[in-house]
């Protein structure tokens, strides 16, 4: 395959979004954008699926490999989901909302294919500039203003601080190709450009000390928005954060160093913050930020194994996060919202149940595999000490996560609360979210062979 059929995936999803913006004019206005761009996205996801690895386009600048294949197909799906709900349930004007999420999607679809830093930068603000809008979308909510804005602030300035530091690594690499960025002889220069390109992604994964937008700002926004900029541009972040440690790592020689110092801290920190909080979205922006920290060690291996493991559990981490923020959408933010819901709505409480346990890392579900594969590939590197401090942290999440669940079937039951009104759609798209997480656990050896990304 060759040519622009390469990126037909990204293309469908565009046809998506001129029919978002559109949609007044279409049939089925608002609702109908939604579902258009759904079908658009199963399809897309289906073509990049089918496409053969291999090939490139626009002289090398993107190029499809197994990792590639393997991106798009996890944001087709996650993206595929939340459409799905939003069209069933979100209500009022959401057009601009799916323009949005679907614009988002194909910059993480684009940061997946990357093969040089001008590439990357773009494909990077295409797939977060949306997310800020998304997260003050439809709020008059102060608190919801406040974490739109500090998202808004801090993303763009570590964006700039990743561009200087990324015309750091061009000036003494004079490339801004992966496969040609050497900082043999850097000096202190090299390390500089490391660092500041790297604080931008940190950032944009919300890993610590990058991580204070990530609770007010979800606490502030619509739970149904916080679903999608918590898991599709993380994705994203995360394969963009695999794709320059192989680049960079044979030639700076501090970079896992410092990938597994972030991470600890992430995963520690993450962990203990998310124990106290009473309201949903904060609970799972700092369960995110351990997440991200999980990923990290992964890459910090600086493995073929490692940042393989890395890809995948951005996938694993985020298709339970997903459906977890879409029922917190439907029952309520606060742990008291969800007390009952296994009386009210058992579907949605089992379904919850799941996802959380794969969050935690049992098996079989995605999460376990995920956690399996990056502490396997941390241990043969020689991290150790790392690894049981995370497998540590994965048993104190269990104390915050079963909070949920001891909420929904041993919480005071009101019997005058309904949880909203039930569509059969947005019951699926959680049903589905949960199927998929047990459904990627049982065949996540098969799925990454499938997909030609390297098993850890």
């Amino acid at each position: 395959m060759t040519g622009y059929a390469l990126i037909a995936p990204e293309l469908i999803v565009l046809a998506g979004v001129a029919w978002a913006m559109f949609a007044e004019l279409l049939p089925g206005r608002d609702r109908g954008a939604a579902w258009m761009g759904a079908i658009l996205m199963t399809l897309s996801g289906v073509v990049a699926a089918l496409q053969p690895i291999g090939g490139e386009l626009f002289g090398g600048m993107v190029a499809f490999d197994g990792t590639a294949r393997f991106a798009r197909v996890g944001i087709a799906l996650l993206a595929t989901i939340w459409l799905v709900w939003t069209g069933s349930r979100a209500e009022g004007r959401i057009r601009e909302a799916v323009a949005l999420a679907l614009l988002a999607a194909i910059g993480g679809m684009l940061m997946a294919e990357a093969r040089e830093l001008v590439t990357l930068v773009l494909a990077i603000e295409l797939a977060t500039m949306p997310a800020y809008v998304l997260i003050g979308y439809r709020t008059r909510r102060a608190d919801g203003l406040e974490g739109a804005l500090k998202y808004f602030l801090l993303s763009m300035l570590t964006s700039l601080v990743m561009i200087y530091g990324m015309s750091f690594l061009y000036g003494v690499t004079g490339t801004t190709r992966f496969s040609a960025l050497d900082l043999t002889g850097s000096g202190t220069m090299g390390v500089l450009a490391v660092v500041l390109t790297f604080v931008g992604l940190f950032a944009k994964l919300s890993a610590v000390p990058f991580h204070y937008w990530a609770p007010d700002a979800y606490e502030g926004s619509e739970p149904w928005t916080v679903a999608f900029v918590s898991t599709v541009p993380k994705v994203a972040g995360a394969i963009a954060v695999v794709r320059l440690t192989a680049a960079l790592a044979p030639t700076a020689p501090g970079l896992g160093l410092a990938l597994v110092a972030v991470s600890g801290a992430s995963i520690v920190f993450g962990n203990f913050a998310a124990l106290n909080q009473t309201d949903v979205r904060r609970m799972m922006a700092y369960s995110g930020v351990a997440h991200t920290g999980y990923l990290l060690l992964g890459a910090g291996a600086l493995t073929a194994a490692g940042l393989g493991a890395a890809t995948f559990y951005a996938i694993a981490y985020a298709v339970p996060s997903l459906g977890i923020m879409l029922v917190a959408a439907e029952a309520g933010s606060r742990l008291t919202d969800f007390s009952g819901l296994s009386t009210h709505r058992p579907a949605l409480a089992w379904s919850t149940v799941l996802m959380l346990i794969s969050l935690i890392g049992i098996p079989p579900f995605v999460g376990f595999m995920g956690k399996l594969y990056l502490f396997g590939a941390a241990l043969r590197a020689g991290l150790a000490g790392w690894v049981i401090a995370a497998v540590i942290m994965s048993v104190v999440s269990a104390a915050y996560y079963l909070r949920i669940v001891r909420s929904m079937f041993f919480g005071e039951v009101n019997d005058g609360l309904a949880f909203g009104h039930r569509t059969a759609l947005g019951d699926a798209a959680i049903i589905t979210a949960a199927a998929v997480t047990l459904a990627l656990g049982i065949a996540a050896g098969p799925l990454l062979a499938a997909l030609g990304t390297p098993i850890p």
